[in-house]
């Protein structure tokens, strides 16, 4: 490709660019211990900012000293405390931004999207197939509820009956959101078992349990999948999404699409090709459209519309 060439590419990717530019220093900011690791500096005073995220983050990640809001909203069903506070503040985040943080400032977002720029062919789900994983993550959050929930109510009611389910509950107890978070994985699980089995010169560590086998392979499954689909999942297992897709279509942050310059799926279609979700807009309202609460405004089809006919609008 000539300079030209480039130069005519980037202006028309300048929002996806932008969107990039801003994933990086997010990725830096939340896991500033990292930075703190690599050049011996002190960023504590970052501590306060990236305590309570409207993302997904581990509290046991070793390079970030935060977590996400729903972690700490689960952790204190499971303490016998309802979260009202952390509710009402996640709520507000999602009814300003909808899931701006998601597609702009999430760390597995931004881990996806590097895998879905790895270049390969991007595949397309069947609508139904789709249509179907979709519901995945909200029987998630609908299970890790259900569990944790007699914590919540007996807590206070009947302190013997909490501590002893707490007890058979085992991690599940005191991380409910482990099992379901990619964000787990990446950032504690996976280097974990990796560290064990380079100290211990073996694959033992890996084999270990049942548990930790499946845990293993389901998620660098999961991961390898988002190369082919892009955020497989966002779209299918985040229990975070789940949450946020629920309270998008009460957001006041949305996209519309003005009837007038859309020509439609027949004779155009780009907002949809480009879509790294697979939401295909063109059925929804023009007044606004969500994608049922997938939309992460990625702004990808804002970006690429020839007909300018998608825009932000608040209110």
């Amino acid at each position: 490709m000539n300079i030209k060439g480039f130069i005519s590419k980037a202006k028309n990717r300048q929002t996806t660019i932008i969107r990039h530019i801003v994933q990086v220093i997010a990725f830096l900011l939340i896991n500033y211990i990292l930075i703190e690791l690599i050049f011996s500096i002190n960023l504590l005073s970052l501590d306060s900012l990236v305590k309570v995220l409207p993302i997904l983050n581990s509290p046991r990640s070793p390079i970030s000293n935060g977590a996400g809001i729903l972690e700490y909203i689960f952790f204190s069903i499971t303490e016998g405390i309802f979260p009202l506070f952390l509710i009402g503040v996640l709520a507000l985040v999602l009814v300003f931004t909808n899931r701006f943080f998601c597609g702009w400032i999430c760390p597995i977002g931004a881990i996806q999207d590097v895998c879905a720029g790895i270049p390969v062919k991007t595949k397309k789900m069947k609508i139904s197939t789709h249509k179907s994983l979709l519901k995945i993550k909200y029987v998630f959050v609908i299970l890790i509820i259900l569990i944790i929930i007699p914590l919540l109510v007996t807590r206070s009611s009947n302190n013997l009956f909490y501590l002893d389910y707490r007890e058979n509950l085992g991690d599940f107890g005191d991380k409910p959101m482990s099992y379901f978070s990619l964000a787990e994985y990446i950032f504690v699980f996976f280097p974990n078992i990796m560290s064990e089995m380079i100290t211990g010169g073996s694959l033992r560590p890996l084999f270990s349990n049942f548990i930790v086998i499946v845990i293993f392979f389901f998620y660098l499954i999961v991961i390898l999948l988002s190369i082919w689909y892009p955020r497989f999942y966002c779209r299918y297992l985040c229990p975070f999404a789940a949450v946020a897709s629920s309270i998008s279509e009460f957001s006041l942050l949305k996209l519309s699409r003005n009837p007038v310059r859309c020509v439609g799926r027949t004779e155009c279609g780009v907002c949809e090709k480009v879509c790294p979700k697979q939401i295909r807009m063109l059925d929804e309202h023009f007044e606004f459209f969500t994608g049922n609460g997938e939309c992460n405004l990625c702004l990808k089809c804002k970006e690429r519309c020839p007909y300018e006919a998608i825009t932000v609008r608040f209110g």
